[in-house]
């Protein structure tokens, strides 16, 4: 009876938050079925897609290892570190990809549900207080503002879960010398996420400093049993983490530099406008941290270092504490160093939860010490005054603050302040309900708030435009896929950046922090658009060539393409199908040595040339491409200047719609192309709609997401054509001048055929791939478009070979004169070696507790 009893008052903690936060969402017309989704931001192109790909592998379709479906190849094993691990994700083996949305729905609310079981679980190890003490606290740590403003990013809420299990692991250390229960807890940290790994065990490390000089606790053994704890839970993790590192150092993201002191657009009351309920600026850069964890445990956390009855040693580890957690968010050099040295462009300070779990966990020490009314009745109308000062005297400086945010503020803290203020002995069980209610109610309220922030700001978009065309592309992938493991295909008119991992079809498109960064570096300088830190990389705007070298079998469309050499098939629902009858298979068997090509900064479609000639064993001095200057025939809504070589624009006002119609004779055998190089921009969202009447061609692109050459179509014959740019979304844009491409379609018809004849026969399996290239001489290359990545093993002829890159872009080999038997097998650096630690960790922790165990005993 008694083991019933207290089973479901865990299940009450779970379900108390999971409510709260399913109503708040049902308010936002968000809930199971619903017509809206939670796919908001980045949920809908990163989350829904990978979880549907991660779908796939549990089913056994796809490769824990590497997937073909995202950047033309990739390793899967890091994609799975950052956005996929904890256990709660495997739940997507149960849905169906088109019911992807609910499966983020449902794992949403059960990750909210598991912050308060477990918050749950350590207030009632951890404080001294009644039962329903512990529900309110574990509530309000569940529905912090960090979990729920940054619910589209899923991943980061497991930290919030896992966090109080790491805490309460260092606990029983200290207290009781054990440390099976850290082990477990940091080795589940490290697996299901690294990044917020590293955010939490920097915190716990801190805690455990705090705790052990509190406790009067700080000596060598502790210490020796927590690091060796750590390290042995980070060694278990090794199959996961040590690929990772790899895959990281590899990645070579530059550390960011600290510019200043002080944090950007930080400001003095931050801390205390942000605990205001139901306030949400922004998610994007320039927020302000949330930190809100709800009024009550606020009042309570800062009462705990005015109470008679702690400890002054307590209030001094824990201000201090207290005060590094809160100075780093206004301190740069402490913010990049919570964030692993990296300054994110979205979704800032990340850290913030470890700030709610300070607060949670104070308030329950300072309730556990009791209430002393006269000293919190003071601080709640210190508070108040506070809080106008702030509010008030900021003078608009918060505009995303409302009056409806301050006066509830202010209501709450006073219905709390005559709340504690009555005498316990009335009104007793009245008062724990009204306040209990009332908590409830402004968590949930706070909630509510936040989801319709988002909804604001990113907007939660129609389940429909996840799935509504999904019917469409599966039947196309299923027809020309087949029984085959590797489809080349690009959707002209993607749903999102990631729809080729939902999909099964190899494509150029991905938007993941996860990337094989040096090869998108590279393919940057081939045209494809991939800027900055390399985020996104995407198929968009290209030329006929690297459809032959990359192998592109099928383009999608909504509307009409005319790119030589496609050719229409059956449409599929709302797509019409377009099958390239120049595309060639996964590798070519070329003359020439391949890793000489360099690749020029400044020169993509001569860099195109470069690889195209050499792959195919073209003369070198074979030119594709040819330019002529459009006349602008037109400008409407903007105003339109040149220089000798920049191109202006410049409306009044950034709705705009600035259009241009231009003229160009386009010869005969040729596919034209406008360049369109967008060099700034006032607004970095700026669309080009292009219209070519002849070619019944309409195109839209973001201009800073796509490459720069917009399709005009093929010519068989020479022609005058006309055609218009329609740009919205900024008011002042320069470019390079704009000239048209002409590419000879006879010139590259040759080269492309030269390509299919020495194809090589290669099969995919998975990460393994097998078959055959015959080299007619000696000291030939086979060429393929596998990213390069130093995970694959290559075997020749039965003989390991070392692999080999084209300028860090592609994977090629060395071949023999003669028929070669191809054996490539991919396998993630470094997962030797951390499956190697995982077991070692694991025989380390049972030796060191074996031992431990036993000096007991003597």
């Amino acid at each position: 009876m008694e083991k019933t009893k207290k089973i479901s008052r865990y299940i009450l903690a779970f379900l108390l938050p999971l409510c709260l936060i399913m109503f708040a969402y049902y308010l936002n017309g968000i809930y199971w079925g619903s017509t809206k989704s939670i796919l908001a931001s980045d949920a809908f192109t990163q989350t829904a897609n990978f979880y549907a790909s991660f779908h796939d592998v549990l089913h056994g379709k796809e490769s824990w290892l590497y997937t073909w479906n995202a950047a033309l190849g990739l390793n899967y094993l890091g994609l799975y570190s950052y956005y996929l691990g904890g256990p709660v994700t495997f739940l997507v083996y149960f849905f169906d990809k088109y019911d992807i949305p609910n499966a983020v729905y449902l794992i949403t609310l059960v990750k909210f549900g598991l912050c308060g079981l477990t918050s749950y679980w350590y207030s009632k190890r951890s404080f001294t207080i009644a039962e329903w003490k512990h529900y309110l606290l574990s509530a309000c740590y569940a529905l912090m503002s960090f979990g729920v403003a940054y619910a589209e990013q899923p991943m980061w809420l497991d930290a919030i879960y896992i966090l109080p299990i790491v805490i309460g692991g260092i606990d029983t250390l200290l207290a009781k010398k054990k440390y099976t229960l850290l082990f477990l807890a940091y080795s589940l940290l490290f697996l299901t996420n690294f990044y917020m790994a590293y955010i939490v065990g920097v915190f716990s490390l801190l805690y455990f400093i705090a705790q052990s000089y509190s406790l009067s606790k700080m000596n060598w053994h502790n210490f020796g049993r927590y690091f060796a704890t750590i390290i042995c839970s980070i060694m278990t993790s090794g199959i996961i983490i040590v690929p990772t590192v790899f895959n990281m150092f590899r990645t070579h993201e530059p550390l960011s530099k600290v510019t200043g002191l002080l944090t950007d657009n930080s400001g003095l009351w931050d801390l205390v406008i942000k605990n205001m309920a139901g306030v949400y600026d922004t998610t994007k850069f320039g927020t302000v941290p949330f930190i809100y964890v709800g009024l009550f445990p606020l009042l309570l956390a800062i009462a705990f270092f005015l109470h008679s009855k702690i400890k002054r040693r307590s209030k001094l580890v824990f201000g201090t504490l207290l005060v590094i957690v809160g100075g780093s968010f206004y301190l740069q050099p402490l913010d990049l160093f919570w964030q692993g040295g990296h300054s994110p462009s979205m979704f800032l300070y990340r850290y913030s939860l470890v700030w709610s779990f300070l607060i949670f966990w104070l308030a329950g020490k300072s309730w556990e010490a009791g209430l002393e009314r006269d000293k919190f009745t003071k601080l709640g109308l210190f508070y108040i005054v506070l809080t106008s000062a702030a509010y008030l005297g900021s003078f608009g400086h918060y505009r995303y603050a409302g009056n409806t945010n301050f006066i509830l503020t202010l209501f709450l803290v006073t219905a709390y302040i005559l709340i504690v203020a009555v005498r316990p002995s009335l009104f007793n069980m009245q008062r724990k309900f009204i306040l209990f209610l009332l908590v409830m109610a402004e968590i949930g309220f706070n909630s509510y708030a936040l989801i319709h922030g988002t909804g604001i700001e990113w907007h939660y978009p129609a389940t429909s435009l996840y799935n509504g065309t999904m019917t469409d592309i599966n039947n196309i992938v299923g027809k020309y896929k087949g029984n085959a493991k590797w489809l080349r295909m690009a959707s002209l008119d993607p749903i999102s950046r990631d729809d080729s991992l939902n999909y099964g079809y190899s494509s150029v498109d991905l938007f993941s922090s996860m990337r094989n960064r040096p090869f998108q570096e590279q393919m940057n300088l081939l045209g494809f658009k991939s800027g900055g830190n390399n985020l996104n990389i995407s198929y968009g705007n290209n030329t006929l060539l690297m459809d032959s070298l990359l192998g592109v079998r099928l383009n999608i469309a909504k509307g009409a393409i005319s790119k030589y050499g496609f050719v229409e098939q059956q449409p599929s629902g709302t797509y019409r199908v377009y099958k390239n009858k120049y595309q060639v298979g996964l590798g070519v068997v070329s003359p020439n040595n391949l890793t000489n090509i360099k690749f020029q900064q400044t020169d993509n479609l001569g860099n195109q040339t470069k690889l195209m000639n050499m792959v195919s064993g073209s003369v070198s001095s074979t030119k594709y491409f040819g330019s002529v200057t459009p006349k602008i025939v037109d400008v409407q809504n903007t105003k339109a200047t040149t220089d000798q070589s920049h191109f202006y624009l410049n409306a009044q006002n950034e709705n705009s719609l600035q259009t241009i119609t231009w003229e160009v004779d386009v010869p005969a055998h040729a596919q034209a192309y406008l360049s369109m190089f967008l060099m700034q921009s006032k607004s970095g969202n700026s669309t080009i709609s292009l219209e070519v009447p002849n070619k019944n061609i309409v195109s839209n692109s973001n201009l800073s997401m796509v490459g720069q050459y917009l399709d005009l179509g093929k010519y068989q014959s020479g022609e005058r054509i006309r055609f218009t740019t329609k740009i919205f979304g900024s008011s002042s844009m320069a470019f390079a001048r704009p000239n048209v491409i002409l590419l000879d379609t006879k010139k590259y018809a040759a080269a492309a055929k030269r390509l299919s004849k020495n194809s090589a026969s290669l099969v995919i399996n998975s990460s393994k791939i097998t078959g055959e290239a015959r080299a007619r001489q000696a000291k030939s290359w086979l060429y393929t478009s596998i990213p390069y990545d130093p995970g694959w093993r290559a075997k020749v002829n039965g003989r390991s070979v070392k692999i080999k890159s084209i300028n860090n872009t592609f994977l090629t080999l060395p071949l023999a004169k003669g028929k070669n038997k191809i054996s490539l097998q991919f396998w993630p650096e470094g997962l030797g070696l951390g499956a190697l630690m995982s077991l070692s960790g694991i025989v380390g922790f049972c030796t060191i507790t074996f031992f431990e165990r036993k000096s007991r005993r003597k």
